[in-house]
């Protein structure tokens, strides 16, 4: 079930293009398993993946009185991220109406490389169709030194990023696997999260790494028929030469 109208969790714009770029062989096992799989947030790269910002932390140093919070609950407060991160599982999903250029490099180990094109609305409705309660949001770039975030719930920090990743123009689906509906479906300590998903409602395009010999796009589209999906398999043309 997907989390509609949260503090936390909505700000997402209707039918709005997103894609997820990957390796040849997610894009097998998400139309062999059918399912989109979310990592645990502590096994991303990012070191503050999670984490409150330094303003948050000042702010809550400098004002627990007035926030109503004892010592205590302000140093809880600090350190919650750190147990947080082993809670949080994520899919993340770069917005734009464009292929990039930039996340081909970025997240493609190789020229054998696709990027999935779907929408939000196609998204939500195959993570409303799960059994887990889910939540999806934009997330939101702010300058960590000097930007603090709300306190009043520490689900915030997830859907928070420092400036420096802005490139990547992320929306996020994010599982908390304490969640009462969640935690008997949620292995304790999981890597990771696997979300049954609908290729055909999920995917709307498949598109092939504009490095990718010929070959290789006719593979995928060959794999793609092989799972009964009507979908096109588009070859990017990112660096063709013009043609005037």
């Amino acid at each position: 079930m997907l989390i509609r109208n949260h503090e936390v969790f909505g700000q997402v714009s209707s039918r709005q293009t997103i894609w997820r770029y990957m390796d040849f062989t997610k894009l097998v096992s998400l139309l062999e398993d059918r399912s989109l799989v979310f990592p645990r947030t502590d096994q991303f790269e990012d070191p503050y993946e999670g984490y409150l910002p330094e303003a948050a932390v000042r702010e809550i140093r400098a004002n627990k009185g007035a926030l109503g919070f004892s010592d205590e609950h302000a140093n809880l407060w600090i350190k919650f991220p750190e147990t947080m991160r082993k809670q949080l599982y994520v899919s993340c999903w770069f917005a734009s109406e464009h292929e990039s250029a930039a996340m081909w490099k970025l997240y493609i180990s190789s020229s054998e490389g696709i990027a999935i094109k779907t929408n939000t609305d196609s998204l939500a409705a195959v993570l409303n169709a799960s059994t887990l309660t889910i939540g999806m949001s934009a997330v939101r770039y702010i300058d960590y030194e000097k930007t603090s975030i709300p306190f009043g719930n520490a689900l915030f920090p997830v859907i928070h990023k420092r400036m420096s990743f802005a490139h990547e123009n992320e929306i996020r689906a994010v599982i908390w696997s304490e969640l009462t509906d969640n935690r008997p479906q949620i292995e304790t300590q999981a890597m990771c999260v696997h979300v049954p998903v609908d290729p055909s409602v999920l995917i709307e395009a498949v598109h092939v790494s504009p490095a990718a010999p010929a070959w290789f796009g006719a593979l995928v589209e060959k794999v793609v028929g092989r799972y009964q999906l009507h979908l096109p398999v588009v070859r990017s043309g990112l660096y063709s030469r013009p043609v005037y």
